[in-house]
């Protein structure tokens, strides 16, 4: 591949320790490193000053300008390829490249050196941050071998398709909800990375085909609700039309005002032998972006509390054998995983911190009267309140918290219950590692970790690990 030449880089409004001026360098592209950037170094001082560079690929060198200069910490953009990795493809979202929006930073990259990126991402977390017992813990539940990144199953369709196109476009087309900010022109786009800039995105291609027919940054339909600085949030459920948001205002896909603030989702868990689950949720609540992503999620949840092992095996789930399990589920939001824990049978008492979501879960759960539905922060004592209701303990704890992750104090209240099994949903590899270790610090053993990527064309992905009481 040859050269490319650099580009002008968008200035991002002013954080204090941008570079007043554009300075330059070439740099020798070394390991990715959590966040989406790779270490390097100056190519004519290989044991110069590390540089966390963006956009740029293992073993290549470019050309690069810095974005962030302090006494700690050196930043860049890579913004010319001067020797390109075999793994670098024509970027499917360009505007998320140099000086562009965030959250496409690995638009640059095979899908499947993406999953390989990411690994490498995975087993370093684990090492520095979960320590030498932890990485060695989890090689060994994964047969001795770093955790493999797994593919969703659309991604994997693509990917193994005849069509040249499709396998191309393999990670788009996946996003089922999406946010824009209007601009001082009352014009809607995504911000420039790590700043209030806002920029135009172009064809939005992570987004689902719904989303992108409704022609978000272009027409003027959306334009009219706007005014500089407005907050757009568009939904396209599984069930029924899109829905789009702005400042709290609700309308159509036509852009009509509607008093419709709920969508309707339908997970399918046939492979459990659970049939389809059924959720109504506010329209800006949460739920899992990625179309595949809820159904996945929730057979390996499913099958991490039953059996002890997150995989798919192919057969149908024995769900009897959840049957009156007590379940503590921490961080529960609309109730995605307790539906189906609810359904086999157990005895779930949840804890979210989100009013709307627990509502949300109520009326999903509506008929289930062996659930328990709580509202308030997750902390160590409500842990400890909850997880040992009516004279018992719970025997199996699920936790899914927020991109921070539970952290110690959580962690050792989970641990003093002693369930014998926890089964612990991470969207941060730092945090995932933490988090790990602390439960492998209290007595715990590694049953089985799963890492699936549910945000291709970002350095981000989910991790579903199982942790066992001997």
């Amino acid at each position: 591949m040859t050269a490319r030449p650099a580009r002008p880089v968008p200035r991002p409004a002013q954080d204090g320790t941008r570079p007043t001026t554009r300075e330059e360098l070439v740099l020798d592209v070394g390991a990715p490193a959590h966040g989406g950037h790779c270490v390097a170094r100056p190519a004519d001082d290989p044991c110069g000053r590390v540089v966390f560079v963006r956009h740029a690929l293992p073993g290549e060198r470019v050309r690069a300008v810095l974005t962030q200069k302090t006494a700690k910490i050196w930043r860049a953009d890579a913004v010319e390829v001067l020797s390109a990795s075999p793994d670098r493809v024509e970027p499917v979202w360009p505007q998320a490249g140099p000086g562009g929006v965030g959250g496409g930073e690995l638009s640059h990259v095979a899908l499947a050196a993406q999953r390989t990126w990411k690994r490498w991402v995975l087993a370093d977390c684990l090492r520095r941050i979960g320590g030498e017992d932890a990485a060695q813990a989890v090689t060994e539940a994964a047969g001795g071998a770093a955790v493999t990144v797994e593919p969703l199953p659309s991604e994997a369709r693509a990917e193994a398709s005849d069509d040249a196109r499709t396998r191309a476009l393999a990670g788009t087309g996946s996003r089922t909800r999406l946010a824009l900010t209007a601009d001082g022109r009352g014009r809607f786009g995504m911000n420039a990375f790590r700043s209030s800039t806002v920029l135009d995105p172009g064809s939005l291609p992570l987004a689902v085909a719904g989303l992108r027919e409704l022609g978000l940054t272009e027409r003027a339909l959306w334009r009219r609700h706007a005014r500089p600085g407005s907050r757009l949030e568009a939904v396209a459920p599984s069930a029924g039309e899109p829905l789009v948001l702005i400042d709290g205002q609700v309308l159509t896909a036509q852009g009509r005002a509607t008093g419709r603030r709920r969508v309707d989702e339908v997970v399918d868990a046939r492979g459990l032998g659970m049939g389809e689950l059924r959720y109504s949720v506010h329209a800006d609540g949460f739920w899992q972006v990625h179309r595949d992503a809820p159904a996945v999620l929730v057979e390996a949840v499913m099958r991490a509390v039953v059996t002890g092992s997150p995989w798919a095996n192919g057969s149908l789930l024995d769900t009897g054998r959840v049957a009156g399990t007590r379940v503590l589920e921490l961080y529960s939001g609309a109730g995605l995983l307790t539906l189906p824990l609810a359904a086999a049978g157990a005895r779930v008492v949840s804890l979210e911190g989100s009013e709307q979501a627990v509502g949300d879960a109520r009326r999903n759960l509506h008929g289930y009267d062996a659930v328990s539905l709580r509202t308030g922060r997750v902390s160590a004592r409500a842990v400890d309140e909850l997880g040992r209701l009516d004279g018992t303990t719970a025997d199996v704890v699920v936790l899914d918290p927020p991109r921070q992750g539970a952290g110690r104090q959580v962690i050792e209240a989970v641990a003093a219950l002693s369930p014998r099994r926890v089964v612990l949903v991470a969207c941060d590899p730092a945090a995932l590692a933490r988090d790990l270790g602390l439960l492998l610090g209290s007595g715990y053993t590694v049953g089985g970790v799963r890492a699936l990527d549910m945000f291709p064309h970002t350095h981000h992905f989910e991790t579903v690990a199982v942790l066992e009481r001997p």
